[in-house]
């Protein structure tokens, strides 16, 4: 089978990005505060992804950092719901420097084959399993957002099970140590 686009295993590292300073606890939000657009640098590997970063939505936190609410697309090392470190840059953009807070929520990305399977459809196969998540049509890609009350075994079953009979392909962008056991 011809490879859909160039998912390789990788560290999930965020590229471009330092340590920072981890918190021991979570932030609360700002009361008040409204999502703003925070970008992360993308870590390009034959031409893939054709952006140089990726824009997320954060709410900003007491604390002057902010949290990521939505799963990422592109980025690696970060999920939905993680505390995020940033640093404006001249043009007054938000630019991720580094994940501070981690919420225990992961990303997994698949990449369909198939034109006529349909992003909503898949979705809903990975629903009862606790998985929410985001499509995005233009590249046949989905983006999965699992948490706590995922049935994470369940879910790493169907992923392998659908790129095993090619029907998508799939990459792990930010799973925890006992789903790499799994």
């Amino acid at each position: 089978m011809a490879r859909l686009w160039p998912f390789k295993r990788r560290d999930a590292k965020v590229p471009g990005v330092g340590g920072g300073t981890v918190r021991t606890e979570a932030s609360e939000a700002v009361e008040g505060a409204t999502h703003v657009k925070v970008r992360v640098l993308l870590d390009q590997e034959d031409g893939w992804p054709d952006t140089e970063s990726e824009g997320l939505w954060a709410l900003p936190l007491i604390s002057g950092d902010y949290r990521l609410e939505n799963t990422p697309f592109f980025a690696f090392g970060m999920s939905n719901g993680d505390e995020v470190a940033v640093s404006s840059d001249a043009d007054g953009v938000l630019w991720v420097s580094g994940v501070v807070w981690r919420r225990g929520r992961m990303t997994v990305r698949i990449i369909t084959s198939d034109r006529d399977d349909s992003l909503e459809g898949i979705l809903a196969e990975f629903a009862p399993l606790g998985v929410t998540g985001e499509g995005f049509q233009q590249f046949r890609l989905l983006s999965f957002d699992l948490g706590p009350e995922s049935d994470v075994p369940a879910a790493k079953r169907l992923l392998a099970h659908g790129a095993a009979s090619g029907r998508w392909e799939y990459e792990e962008a930010d799973v925890s140590d006992a789903w790499l056991a799994l």
